[in-house]
């Protein structure tokens, strides 16, 4: 089977890419004219594409013509189920940081010593630089995937650390201080956001249908996100085990407003954006507060403070995970665990006894 795609130069002229399998690996051939194109096409789905080849006297493409940015680019066009934001980005990658150092390798000669240097020749924060490397390492498995790599040179590249943002977790009276200082509209909000432990993106994007005031539950499955380019967007929260159902007391969710289209809105009656939150709420809220607290938490960091209060609470972690929409128990335990001293505590006990025991058979 044989695809023609428009594509569009950097002249703004248009030319047509046939796209089709050549023993067993996709590849693809360009025309200036639509009809050229459409003539490839036809023979291979009557010929096949080796014997339409040499009847159109079309040399067979080089795998050595695939360059890294030719792949990555392709890769991106045939990403499906992704938000027009993350495309966006993907863009953004490869023609900011991958085209002008890796783009013009030919991509079956690309090694692991190119991704090295290309790692170390990117600037920005640790964390900004491994999403970088994990979008080329997903198209070069593609590219494995179809034949053009024996091997994924990315796969295992070593990263630069990042220093992790300290956390900051609020004690009840240090919240309860915080949310004096938050002006009168807004509190119910902040309240839930602590009591729920969602993410800002996710309370945002509730609606009044989301809550179930007779059981105290809140079901999430949906999420704001903000691209520069595209601005917000509506789509599914940050992992499949963020779609969730949590509950939440009844005195927080009795605060709330069920009027409007959105369970939080700003004066407009529109969904809170944190652009205008952050400056006119929650800023001028810490700087009155600061001065008796003595910490200035971001707005997420009320998602850690709920979590901070179910496990001094004893709500075990597998629990807490399911609650915050974890992906998994790894990441609430390497983000959470040192929170949680009783296991270590049960483990320091059990050694104490054992200890004990064997001092006591040698009186």
């Amino acid at each position: 089977m044989a695809t023609i795609r428009p594509r569009a130069r950097a002249d703004g002229s248009t030319y047509y890419q046939v796209r089709y399998r050549l023993d067993g690996v996709e590849t693809s051939t360009s025309f200036d004219r639509r009809k050229d194109a459409q003539e490839l096409c036809r023979l291979i789905e009557t010929l096949g594409a080796a014997r339409a080849l040499e009847v159109l006297q079309i040399d067979r493409p080089s795998r050595a013509a695939m360059t890294v940015e030719k792949w990555v680019a392709d890769h991106i066009d045939h990403l499906t189920g992704v938000q027009p934001s993350t495309l966006h980005a993907y863009r953004a990658y490869l023609r900011n940081d991958i085209a002008p150092t890796l783009g013009a390798i030919p991509l079956s000669q690309l090694t692991d010593r190119d991704i090295s240097r290309w790692i170390r020749g990117m600037t920005g924060s640790a964390k900004t630089i491994a999403n970088k490397q994990r979008f080329l390492s997903s198209a070069l498995s593609a590219a494995v995937k179809a034949g053009h790599l024996a091997a994924n040179p990315a796969a295992g590249a070593r990263l630069p650390r990042s220093q992790r943002r300290e956390m900051v977790f609020l004690t009840r009276d240090e919240f309860a201080v915080l949310l004096a200082e938050v002006t009168e509209p807004w509190r119910p909000m902040v309240e839930f956001l602590v009591a729920s432990g969602a993410r800002w993106g996710e309370a945002t994007a509730l609606k009044p249908g989301d809550v179930d005031r007779a059981e105290h539950t809140v079901r999430i499955t949906r999420a704001w996100k903000y691209s520069g380019s595209h601005g917000y967007q509506l789509g599914p929260p940050k992992t499949r085990r963020s779609v969730r159902t949590i509950n939440v007391p009844a005195s927080v969710l009795d605060k709330l407003d069920y009027s409007h289209e959105w369970l939080f809105v700003n004066r407009s009656g529109g969904p809170v954006r944190i652009h205008g939150f952050q400056p006119r709420v929650w800023q001028p809220a810490l700087d009155r507060a600061e001065p008796r607290i003595g910490k200035r938490p971001r707005v997420h960091d009320l998602r850690h403070t709920c979590a901070s209060w179910l496990i001094q609470a004893g709500v075990p972690l597998p629990v807490v995970q399911q609650h915050l929409g974890h992906e998994s128990i790894e990441t609430t335990v390497g983000v959470y665990g040192h929170l949680d001293r009783r296991s270590a505590q049960a483990a320091a006990d059990a050694i104490g006894k054992l200890l004990d025991s064997h001092e006591k058979q040698e009186r």
